[in-house]
């Protein structure tokens, strides 16, 4: 009952698993806090938001100086954005799958390293309801 199937690679989604959700550019990476079996919905805490430069250049039209006063850190995979203080979701639990230790074990640190964060977690959740609106648009047919 804790585990549900992964659809794609019929990988088991459990409690407390870091897993991620793509969607075009861009990776929304959480915890698994309770899976709800019998609704196909995962109860997840996001952790951060990883955006390619490209995205958000397409996103910086929406939010005009936001992406300058959230102060993401800009990485390898694309610009970081915490959202560890941001809203929980429950979310389909197909669209997501269990993230590899090789991307997460790179961007817990910098998680960690409240330096260079602003303190407004308002643009963060912005960026973060722009993605859900993205998915949620690309996927009608799982909510």
């Amino acid at each position: 009952m804790d585990n549900i199937a992964f659809s794609s690679l019929g990988l088991p989604l459990k409690a407390s698993q870091i897993v991620c959700l793509d969607h075009q550019a861009s990776s929304l990476y959480g915890e698994v806090i309770q899976l709800i079996p019998h609704r196909q919905r995962c109860w997840f805490r996001p952790l951060c938001l990883v955006i390619s430069s490209d995205t958000a250049r397409l996103l910086e039209p929406n939010f005009p100086g936001q992406l300058e006063h959230i102060h993401s850190q800009a990485t390898e995979m694309g610009i970081l954005i915490n959202l560890r203080s941001g809203s929980d979701l429950l979310w389909p639990d197909s669209l997501f799958r269990p993230a590899l230790d090789t991307e997460i074990i790179y961007l817990l640190p910098q998680l960690k390293d409240t330096s260079h964060h602003a303190g407004n977690g308002t643009s963060q959740q912005k960026y973060l309801n722009q993605f859900i609106h993205l998915v949620w648009q690309a996927h009608p047919d799982k909510f």
